[in-house]
């Protein structure tokens, strides 16, 4: 499971991921309840699968067998961190994995959640080991009008999201590197959103 601040974001990847060959399945808060329901029973019968989900999908779902949880987008605060990962304890052998995508300036947010008692391993990417699929990227999603569409809008309510955040000494929307994000969205250039935020450049992610 894999989890995203938005429905527009849940939604872009979903499509995106499709898009490209990688299946996988989305729960959010947008979708009408039937559809929700369909996808939740699909999931749990299936041998393996990719459920891209908001915290619609956090609480009071009774999902067996989930060995991974990605956080790729930070929850709003510690007890949401947990209740994310509680979807895992129903896992194989009542074991599972969990993993929070951080930026460096948002370690801060360890903090709560040793607080909290989480217990945590810190792991760095080694990009070199990763292509880039930058340009494949952009290029997909300027000449797509459908993808672009939900980019932008994904975009703009990632954004959002991140200035709605409750911890704002850790998740500070004016120290965002709009730069960095936008192209995580398959955009050279930030779409406007109408907030006041300077597109200053901070330290790439």
């Amino acid at each position: 499971m894999v989890f995203f601040s938005s429905c527009n974001s849940v939604k872009y990847h979903h499509e995106l991921l499709n898009y490209i060959d990688i299946p996988c399945m989305s729960i959010h808060g947008k979708q009408k309840q039937a559809k929700r329901t369909s996808t939740f029973f699909q999931f749990c019968q299936a041998e393996t699968g990719i459920l891209l989900c908001t915290d619609v999908a956090a609480r009071g779902l009774d999902i067996p067998a989930v060995d991974w949880i990605v956080q790729y987008d930070p929850p709003d605060e510690p007890r949401e961190y947990i209740h994310r990962v509680g979807r895992t304890a129903r896992g194989k052998d009542g074991r599972g994995n969990a993993l929070l995508v951080l930026r460096p300036e948002e370690l801060g947010f360890l903090r709560y959640l040793r607080a909290a008692r989480v217990v945590l391993n810190e792991y760095e990417f080694s990009w070199a080991k990763i292509a880039n699929i930058q340009s494949q990227l952009e290029n997909l999603i300027d000449k797509n009008y459908y993808l672009n569409k939900s980019a932008k809008e994904a975009y703009k309510c990632y954004v959002r999201a991140y200035d709605s955040h409750s911890l704002k000494d850790i998740f500070d929307v004016n120290n965002l590197d709009l730069i960095a994000v936008c192209k995580s969205f398959g955009f050279s250039v930030p779409p406007f959103v109408d907030m006041p935020i300077s597109h200053k450049p901070k330290a790439s992610f």
